[in-house]
């Protein structure tokens, strides 16, 4: 009988070791798609601006008037550019100018228009001055690109939220298009344009209504399935 027993013991056994393994439910699951916020491209207003690009310069003092304190602390910059007569003529002084300078990550300083004067030796252009506040990044002779606000009615162009641009490269950038009947994004490359208060315009590469990613580029792919966040 004991050795009746154990044959049968050694075949249940063998026939355990012979029966595959279940693999644990989490292996045997989906992957997830990873929740991912998206907005529509929609148009904005631009208003008209001209653009030149100039270098920083310290800016004259003005006269002192008699009885006066003159002014100390940090020095006072200014953009001197040059630009051309029928872009001159479109600009008045005081208007509002927005310089973009690359030596700061390309952040955005608001100056103001402070003079207009025909250029010696060139005709058809005009000498132009920009103030800038104070900060201290600014130095003499860098280069920076402003943009002053023209006369002329608006622009209407397409404009995204910042957050679904990535890959910046000068006026070329990149996007990912939602495919809302599959939910699935596709790589876009788009050229951009100014930035406005209704987000960075878009020059080409999108149509009106379509949707972009907003969060989570980097684990993006082109063509993966997500898993849409419409606004709120």
């Amino acid at each position: 009988m004991t050795r009746r027993w154990a044959v049968l013991a050694l075949g249940l056994a063998l026939t355990a070791c012979n029966k595959p393994a279940s693999q644990p439910v989490a292996a045997r699951q989906a992957p997830q798609e990873p929740s991912i916020r998206i907005a529509q491209a929609g148009s904005t207003i631009v208003v008209p601006t001209v653009v030149g690009t100039g270098t920083v310069a310290l800016r004259e003092r003005q006269a002192i008037a008699p009885g006066a304190r003159a002014q100390t602390g940090a020095p006072s910059y200014s953009l001197r550019l040059a630009l051309p007569a029928a872009d001159a003529a479109r600009v008045t002084l005081g208007a509002t100018a927005k310089v973009r300078f690359a030596a700061f990550n390309n952040d955005i300083v608001v100056g103001r228009l402070i003079a207009l004067a025909p250029q010696a030796g060139s005709a058809g252009s005009v000498s132009a001055e920009v103030t800038l506040p104070n900060d201290a990044r600014l130095k003499v002779g860098q280069t920076g690109v402003a943009s002053i606000v023209a006369s002329g009615a608006g622009t209407r162009l397409l404009a995204v939220p910042p957050s679904a641009v990535f890959a910046r490269q000068g006026a070329m950038a990149q996007v990912y298009v939602v495919d809302l009947a599959t939910s699935r994004v596709h790589l876009r490359r788009i050229t951009l344009g100014e930035e406005t208060p209704a987000g960075i315009a878009v020059a080409s590469g999108l149509s009106l209504g379509e949707w972009v990613a907003l969060s989570r580029a980097e684990q993006l792919k082109d063509g993966m399935k997500i898993a849409p966040i419409g606004p709120q």
